[in-house]
């Protein structure tokens, strides 16, 4: 029921639809509308004022009002009737005028805001599991609205022509119908054109890799330096370690050039190391096939060999190409060792967990290292993707030589929908948090145990998150020497994340809506922490020790 001067409603009745009109009424009680003809008006939520004047059309079953309004009443010249749908429910009543015709009505209240609220029919998928064009275009609006809704700022690093023109483009080339991992293909450029490296489209796994489906019969890991390193093969054809030139004709560059389009991140070796963890899937997506010729150059050659496997299912795989990835123990958080000989201590730090166990951990170490005079401690984070950052200061007071904070600005953005996802009331709005001097961490006393050697910290591309925070602080207040590679976390950033799922697709994103500054970071000039002596990161502890030893010839 469009509302046009003429009206919307309609539902022919008339005396051949009687008998309907009369089974359906009996069936359902359908309130009727007593009426001199045809003529009626309607207002929404009480506002009679701005009420609309139109005629129903008795042609159409049933000339239908689509309204968001949470009450909508229709008054004729003698009678009024108000209904009150819930959202994306319809109510049926029929006008009957006093020649004793009648037009079949109905009233459907939509959502507000469909893509927060979408309605059933557009959420139903066909039993083949395809979308139509329909549903993918709306899945697309809504998760362009997600974004905008929830990150603080989705234009900071994309223009918003590029970006809206692009999300038109990729509206505009829509198939009728589209599988959920082909729309991932559509809408994960999207997102990774936002530039945040914690603002990411999952990939549907679930979706692509059924038991019975061929896939490719080797594991790789992709390192920052764009190299692809094999883990495990089929049958060991391929041996561990060797370097991936290129897979069915087509070169490693040319592979990770088509892939890192789909993956979000501030620098390259940030998106390879999220390419690391879907290339298995958008491999299969972008480049499926029979068998896999593959050239490869094996640990310390020069030549290359070809070999060439055919797919195989996931039950093979596991029997004949096991990825031992998936089999090692999990390493504690963080250890220490001495080498008394060379009189210093490598603390291997892994992740940002349990404050309260990091505040024990180095308490025993410092002390250790007090009581046999240990002048050197190497902090290797080369592998920590992150965790609490707040387990970061446990440590640095020990290390720190002035009062320092690892964020002192912050920028909080809370909307209608973002509060719900948080699951709180919190109020709408954009906060901005400037830390001051009084809020600083205060290093430890000497008498508290406040190490007073030299510290070394080795970093890597892949020191993320909170690591990467604790790696910037260290070398912002001079706790000692950062040896190694730029950090894959930037000092300035978005982060804290919430987990969005496109309505239709179900396809999840995850979104910042916070924005952090660093300790003294520049918003003009955002890089990772830069190291004092760069090195690539396996060689990096080698490098700490010589220039341990050298400093004290």
């Amino acid at each position: 029921m469009k509302l046009m001067k003429r009206f919307w409603f309609g539902g022919v009745i008339g005396a051949a639809a009687c008998a309907f009109c009369g089974a359906i009424m009996a069936a359902e009680e359908m309130p009727v509308l007593r009426s001199g003809g045809y003529e009626l008006s309607v207002w929404r939520d009480g506002d009679r004022k701005h009420a609309d004047k139109g005629t129903a059309d008795p042609s159409l079953r049933p000339d239908e009002f689509r309204t968001t309004a949470a009450s909508v009443t229709v008054a004729s010249d003698r009678d009024t009737l108000t209904l009150k749908p819930a959202v994306w429910e319809s109510v049926d009543f029929v006008v009957v005028t006093e020649k004793g015709d009648s037009a079949f009505m109905r009233v459907t209240r939509e959502s507000a805001n469909p893509f927060e609220e979408p309605s059933p029919v557009m959420r139903k998928i066909a039993p083949s599991g395809l979308l139509s064009r329909e549903q993918a275009e709306f899945d697309i609006r809504a998760l362009v609205y997600g974004l905008s809704e929830i990150h603080p700022d989705i234009y900071s690093v994309c223009e918003q022509a590029v970006f809206h023109r692009a999300v038109n483009d990729a509206v505009k080339g829509l198939p009728d119908s589209i599988s959920i991992p082909e729309l991932y293909l559509v809408a994960a450029p999207l997102v990774a054109m936002i530039g945040d490296g914690h603002t990411n489209l999952g990939f549907p796994f679930n979706d692509v890799f059924t038991p019975e489906l061929p896939r490719r019969p080797y594991h790789i890991e992709i390192l920052g330096d764009r190299s692809m390193r094999c883990v495990a093969s089929l049958d060991d054809r391929i041996p561990a370690g060797s370097e991936i030139v290129a897979v069915n004709g087509r070169s490693r560059d040319e592979i990770l050039d088509s892939m890192l389009p789909y993956v979000a991140g501030e620098r390259e070796h940030f998106r390879l190391a999220r390419l690391d963890g879907v290339y298995s899937g958008l491999d299969y997506l972008l480049y499926p096939a029979d068998s896999y010729t593959v050239e490869f150059r094996r640990p310390g050659a020069k030549k290359t060999e070809v070999v060439t496997c055919p797919a195989i299912t996931n039950d093979e795989l596991l029997k004949r190409c096991p990825d031992p990835r998936k089999n090692r123990k999990r390493k504690p958080d963080y250890t220490y060792r001495i080498d008394g000989k060379e009189g210093v201590a490598v603390m291997d730090f892994r992740s940002f967990r349990d404050q309260e166990r990091m505040g024990q951990f180095a308490d025993s170490m410092f002390r250790e290292l007090r009581e046999k005079n240990i002048r050197d401690l190497v902090i290797d984070i080369r592998e920590n993707g992150g965790g609490n950052s707040n387990v970061g200061d446990s440590l640095l007071r020990y290390i720190s030589p002035i009062p320092y904070i690892q964020f002192d600005k912050s920028l909080v953005r809370v909307t209608p929908l973002s509060a719900r996802m948080m699951r709180h009331d919190a109020t709408p709005g954009l906060y901005f948090f400037e830390a001051d001097s009084a809020e600083y961490v205060m290093p430890r006393t000497p008498a508290e145990g406040h190490y007073d050697g030299r510290v070394w910290l080795l970093t890597s591309n892949y020191t993320f998150s909170s690591a990467a925070d604790f790696s910037w602080a260290f070398k912002e207040t001079g706790c000692g020497t950062v040896i190694g590679e730029e950090t894959g976390g930037m000092n300035v950033c978005y982060g804290d994340i919430l987990s969005y799922r496109m309505p239709v697709s179900r396809l999840r994103a995850s979104v910042s809506y916070k924005r952090f500054w660093q300790f003294r970071a520049d918003e003009n000039d955002i890089h990772g922490t830069l190291p004092d002596v760069a090195v690539p990161a396996a060689d990096a502890l080698d490098t700490a020790l010589r220039l341990i030893r050298g400093s004290r010839e």
